[in-house]
């Protein structure tokens, strides 16, 4: 029988409190406007039968528990979402919650591991993108398909189409979102471009040149010392925005299912040939004595020291919550190639999985249903700034009332639904041996061309390889 879960009310001024956002006049409430959630719905009981003899009546079943892996634990948690969840859950069903909280993220992978190799998982496991898809090809993780026509609340359809590549394979369902959507994103500074006659939230920053140009016109320089950074950056290449900037060529960097890298192509060349010459010859970005990225980018660009950094989406609610209301910035996705380009970005969102053997795969669906749900998506961005990767969480009004006071927080929506997926298939080899080629030729130290074609070879050798 399909279980609900009906929001309550979530006031205006509580969501923008949570959010840092707090005024004195902000005080309508949301429209959801129920006054408590209701109980989940239950079995409907069979009709009552006569009684029996009290020493014929059977003792009634204990509730089986539910272990719940996660990283949510206080010091990432620090409004109490996993204790309030886990209380409300069993208050409402009478099935109790086993936390176990790990610290993030490799302690939390090899706990789960563990458990299944010794024949006992938990029931309900974060996954991080960059290893769920590895843990599916090696057949330890339960397909939900079968229990999603039951449970309509945690069905594809209630999720950014993004989330698909990191929890769905060979027509199987084996992951849930809760985590994010996150999205790589440019940062800019409105005031600073207002200073040079361009639109403020970045509108004029279209393709690579219009970024180029933008970053030259911000920087200052006293002498020889970069004053304001047009483009403070970092002297390294994550594999997330070396795919986001291989994607605004209108290619990739993957094939749809990164089952194939693409890096020795034109496009490739075009794109890291870019990012070379962004670091080594356009002199936009301030350095440290040795050559390297100094730190504290949203720090810089805070103190109009800089015009863009690179950052993720949940910049406004992560590290920029607190900086005074009139301080123009934006975010944008990365732009696309100068010929025939498109706006991207690499997007992500960690799912909750079950291990094959699980014991309580019933009770695990049912707590999913009500972790990943729309109510608990409300009480986090209340308790802790995070949003929930739900398409209802985003198109209600506790959510749209946040973003009609900060407008810039409709960019978290925005930049998820740019084309655009986080490397996910063998990342954690692929960065350990792939990434160093793309840094050596990003900085100069070998030949792009040189380098495309190694990392392309060593990929694609990983990416065929079976998962460790």
């Amino acid at each position: 029988m399909e279980k609900t879960d009906t929001p309550g009310g979530l006031s205006r001024r509580r969501l923008l409190a949570g959010l840092g956002l707090g005024t004195a006049g902000a005080l309508l409430a949301a429209a959801c406007g129920s006054a408590a959630a209701p109980a989940m719905d239950e079995e409907a009981p069979a009709e009552e039968e006569a009684p029996q003899a009290e020493e014929q009546m059977a003792e009634p079943e204990e509730a089986v528990p539910v272990q719940f892996l996660h990283w949510w634990i206080s010091r990432i948690d620090p409004g109490g979402l996993v204790p309030w969840a886990l209380e409300e859950f069993t208050s409402r069903t009478g099935i109790p919650v086993e936390d176990v909280g790990k610290e993030p993220i490799e302690p939390l992978r090899q706990h789960f591991r563990t458990t299944i190799a010794a024949g006992q998982p938990v029931d309900v496991a974060f996954n991080s993108i960059i290893w769920a898809r590895d843990h599916w090809d090696l057949g330890l993780l339960m397909d939900y398909g079968p229990y999603l026509p039951q449970y309509p609340h945690i069905g594809d359809d209630m999720y950014f189409e993004a989330s698909n590549q990191f929890r769905k394979a060979e027509g199987a369902t084996f992951g849930i979102p809760v985590m994010g959507p996150e999205s790589q994103s440019i940062v800019i500074n409105g005031q600073l471009l207002i200073d040079i006659g361009l639109d403020e939230n970045g509108g004029d920053i279209e393709n690579w040149d219009d970024l180029v140009a933008a970053a030259r016109a911000m920087t200052k320089r006293e002498g020889n010392q970069i004053t304001v950074s047009g483009f403070l950056l970092p002297n390294n290449v994550a594999l997330a925005r070396w795919a986001a900037w291989v994607l605004t060529t209108g290619t990739g960097a993957y094939d749809a299912e990164q089952f194939t890298a693409q890096y020795n192509t034109e496009e490739a060349r075009d794109t890291l040939q870019f990012l070379h010459d962004l670091w080594n010859r356009e002199d936009v970005s301030a350095k440290t004595p040795d050559g390297g990225s100094v730190p504290d980018h949203y720090k810089l660009l805070q103190a109009n020291q800089a015009g863009m950094h690179y950052d993720i989406s949940s910049t406004p609610t992560l590290r920029y919550f607190d900086v005074p209301r009139d301080f123009k910035y934006w975010q944008i996705g990365y732009p696309g190639h100068p010929e025939g380009g498109q706006y991207a970005t690499a997007s992500w969102m960690n799912p909750v999985v079950t291990p094959l053997g699980a014991g309580n795969p019933d009770g695990a669906v049912e707590f999913i249903n009500w972790f990943c749900g729309l109510e608990v998506a409300l009480h986090k961005i209340e308790v802790n700034k995070a949003v929930s990767p739900r398409l209802d969480f985003f198109a209600h009004e506790a959510w749209t009332t946040g973003y009609a006071d900060l407008p810039v927080l409709k960019t978290r929506e925005e930049l998820a639904s740019l084309p655009g997926a986080y490397p996910f298939r063998r990342f954690l080899k692929q960065n350990s041996e792939v990434r160093p080629i793309l840094e050596a030729a990003y900085r100069g130290e070998l030949d792009v061309g040189t380098a495309l074609a190694q990392a392309d070879e060593l990929a694609n050798q990983i990416l065929n390889e079976p998962a460790e």
